[in-house]
């Protein structure tokens, strides 16, 4: 029996395969936007939310009565699952959505040869270890798609369900959407830890170190959201002191003058844009060499 496509307005019934932070975190926040979520299903007991019905081992009990089906596992657990769902009784039309950001939709090719409808949403957001605050974190958050176009619709309902933003990615762009994530959520804890370790040096404790680095950091994310890259940018760089730079790598040990380094280096291209001139960039480009 194949399966009418969604309409925008419908909001699809949602089985989720992974009991991990993302499909724990999704199953609370679609359940709270209305969605019909008729389970969670993984491959050992552990425990779930309350209000969440957790199923184990073999076939997803609830497979067969799914529009919408979440594959919320690891990148290396996608193919072996993917393997053990092409040998399911399923409904012809049903759509699977993985959520890896770094996978395309073509590592669901054996479910779409079945006749399922498949595709990515991959939420760009840092997904907590405590699935209530993780549900809280999807509303306002970027969803990325890709693949078939009845699974990219399936993904626009859920993700404006979410109260997030739909985007589709241009074809062969996923790696750049990653990397651009990462670059924004792992890139920024590396950059912090760095930060609070110097300021843990100078006599800040731990704790004192990352409650005073949040609000600032929180600043500089504000007004680069506000007014971009180029008008929030502030420091030494920028205004080519680069005796104060000096200071800096001198401080530094080697590793920690590596990335300063190299992220000054990424910065004096900001600058410029700014107003640095190519003279003052010039000698910041000799310093941070």
């Amino acid at each position: 029996m194949m399966r009418s496509p969604l309409r925008r307005s419908t909001l699809p019934s949602v089985g989720i395969i992974g009991p991990g932070r993302a499909g724990l975190g999704l199953a609370l926040a679609l359940r709270r936007a209305g969605v019909r979520v008729l389970g969670v299903h993984g491959r050992r007991l552990k425990p779930v939310p309350r209000g969440l019905a957790l199923s184990v081992g073999g076939e997803p009990p609830w497979l067969a009565r799914a529009d919408v089906v979440l594959l919320a596992v690891r990148d290396n657990s996608l193919g072996p699952l993917v393997a053990q769902l092409r040998t399911a009784t399923i409904p012809r039309g049903l759509v699977y959505l993985h959520l890896s950001g770094a996978l395309t939709a073509g590592v669901l090719a054996p479910l779409k040869r079945r006749g399922a409808r498949v595709g990515c949403l991959h939420p760009l957001m840092t997904v907590s270890a405590d699935p209530r605050r993780a549900a809280r974190h999807f509303r306002g958050a970027a969803f990325a798609l890709e693949g078939d176009a009845a699974a990219v619709r399936a993904g626009r309902v859920l993700a404006r369900a979410l109260g997030g933003l739909p985007v589709v990615l241009r074809p062969g762009q996923k790696a750049r959407y990653h990397a651009g994530a990462v670059f924004a959520s792992n890139y920024v804890v590396t950059a912090l830890d760095a930060a609070q370790r110097l300021l843990v040096a100078a006599g800040f404790t731990e704790r004192a170190a990352r409650r005073a680095l949040a609000p600032l950091t929180a600043a500089s994310v504000e007004n680069e959201a506000a007014h971009g890259p180029v008008a929030a940018l502030t420091g030494p760089i920028v205004r080519g002191d680069t005796a104060t730079v000096r200071r800096h790598l001198a401080a530094l040990d080697p590793a920690t003058r590596a990335l300063y380094s190299a992220l000054g280096r990424a910065t004096v291209v900001l600058a410029e844009a700014a107003g640095l001139g190519a003279v003052e960039a010039r000698k910041m480009r000799r310093v941070l060499r």
